[in-house]
């Protein structure tokens, strides 16, 4: 969401609409605890990518243990392959795309798991969970290792529509009435300069001076608007890949709460 806030949407932001139709969706949430030496957070599925990616990007050295499984939509295996993880990848078919899966159960070097992120593209999730071995706290990331499955919005009809969230979803949400927080990730890191600005500028780069050393918690809620669908007119393509190449017009609306101030922002995008 940060790419959107910022202008500049790319074949991450352009992955992460491919699930939407014209209408009205909820999206991703976060909630950031702020303390002394802690960075505490939970998150929607769609922002787990930014908590990943800060745990790899900053854990302590050592040992960590990781489980999880990394999802792909296209063949990777090569990509991964020199890593030192060992990767066991599996493909399945079922009523939406090929996708393919590796599951993780291991001890290993940070440097090693930093590896991953070299791997990483568009339509790669990383749904890890990881702790250091020895218990270094607070560093650890829980992460549910299957998507959840497809959510119903608002669409353009004003009725009840599959938002397509996840065609291989295994993983139920309860409904978001009933969800006080998000779930689909969460953890704490180590409160420093560096890390602290690291999740400003991925969750609030619209609002980092808002934050000062007394704040304490931060509140995000999207909703994502599709005003416009584009999809290649090559009648040579199967559905499945005009869907995913079909470019969405809309705008990203921002609700986020920082110690009890709300604030409301609207940005628009073509991805």
């Amino acid at each position: 969401m940060a790419k959107i806030v910022k202008g500049k949407p790319d074949e991450y932001v352009h992955a992460k609409l491919v699930k939407y139709g014209i209408g009205t969706y909820p999206g991703p949430r976060t909630v950031i605890g702020l303390s002394q030496g802690r960075i505490a957070f939970k998150a929607d599925f769609d922002h787990e990518r930014m908590f990943v990616e800060g745990y790899l990007k900053f854990a302590p050295r050592g040992m960590h243990k990781v489980s999880g499984t990394i999802v792909t939509y296209t063949d990777r295996k090569s990509a991964f392959a020199g890593l030192t993880l060992p990767l066991s990848w599996t493909k399945s078919k079922g009523e939406g795309a090929t996708v393919f899966k590796a599951k993780l159960s291991e001890a290993a070097p940070i440097e090693d798991l930093r590896a991953l992120l070299e791997a990483d593209d568009p339509t790669t999730f990383l749904l890890l969970s990881m702790s250091p071995r020895e218990g270094t706290k607070p560093w650890t990331i829980t992460t549910k290792s299957s998507f959840p499955k497809v959510t119903f919005a608002k669409g353009a009809s004003g009725k009840a529509e599959d938002s397509g969230a996840d065609e291989k979803g295994e993983e139920e949400e309860e409904p978001e009435s009933k969800q006080k927080d998000p779930t689909f990730c969460k953890g704490a890191y180590s409160n420093t300069p560096e890390i602290l600005e690291f999740v400003l500028s991925e969750a609030i780069p619209d609002l980092i001076s808002e934050v000062t050393p007394k704040s304490k918690n931060i509140e995000i809620d999207h909703q994502i608007v599709i005003d416009r669908i584009v999809v290649p007119e090559d009648d040579k393509l199967p559905f499945s890949e005009k869907r995913r190449l079909a470019r969405k017009t809309g705008k990203l609306v921002r609700k986020i709460t920082i110690d009890g101030k709300t604030t409301n922002k609207e940005y628009p995008f073509t991805a």
